[in-house]
């Protein structure tokens, strides 16, 4: 089963989630990330730009690494129906009006109301690291893997 986690940016949310999964699961299962608009406030692509040279991923990085996983070298991905197309399930953490239509129309899509930590601290993120654990243990749970 491929498992793809979608934020807005994917920065951070669908980061955190892909490495902790990939991380739980031992890479016996390999999880992807994705961003509904992976882009800068020009509306530059950021597209396959890495995590450490992608200004305020500083905490992400961070507060994944107080749990042994590093993820500075994690590339940013843009959402496409392609990507879609190539899981079976699509765990999105975007706000709502960043959802493209055909991502909002599958059925693979899962939809977890975890907060942006953009702008946050290292305490409120590494909060929203511990949310993200917490859903994605349930989700190997109900999703028996």
């Amino acid at each position: 089963m491929k498992i793809l986690f979608i934020c807005r940016g994917n920065v951070a949310r669908s980061q955190m989630a892909e490495s902790i999964f990939n991380n739980i699961m031992d890479h016996t299962m390999i999880s992807t990330s994705a961003g509904t608009l992976v882009e800068n406030k020009d509306g530059e692509s950021r597209d396959g730009v890495a995590l450490k040279d992608t200004k305020g991923a500083e905490n992400v990085i961070e507060s994944i690494s107080l749990i042994g996983i590093d993820i500075a070298d994690n590339v940013r991905t843009q959402l496409t129906p392609e990507i879609l197309e190539d899981c079976d399930r699509a765990v999105v953490m975007a706000e709502p009006e960043t959802i493209p239509d055909y991502l909002q129309k599958s059925d693979k899509m899962i939809l977890w109301q975890v907060e942006d930590p953009k702008g946050m601290d290292l305490e409120a993120t590494s909060e929203i690291r511990d949310q993200i654990e917490s859903l994605i243990h349930d989700l190997i749970a109900e999703l028996d893997l």
